[in-house]
């Protein structure tokens, strides 16, 4: 795998890897905003890889699901 292909980005069948803040608010149906200010105030699980934000799949998913209100 050269260094253009490092996966970072890209989904696979488990859902497991991880994303730029770009496409966990796409995920999410929020805005990148919300995703800079407010993500860590909420709980969502995020990771800092070289000075940028990253999120996995599968915890967005299961973050999303604790959200649930009956």
């Amino acid at each position: 795998m050269s260094r253009g292909e490092s996966g970072c980005g890209a989904r696979n069948e488990t859902g497991s890897s991880y994303v730029g803040v770009e496409e966990a608010a796409e995920h999410l149906g929020l805005s990148r905003r919300w995703m800079y200010r407010e993500s860590g105030r909420h709980g969502v699980p995020r990771y800092y890889f070289g000075g940028k934000l990253r999120f996995k799949v599968t915890d967005l998913d299961r973050w999303a699901q604790q959200q649930k209100v009956s």
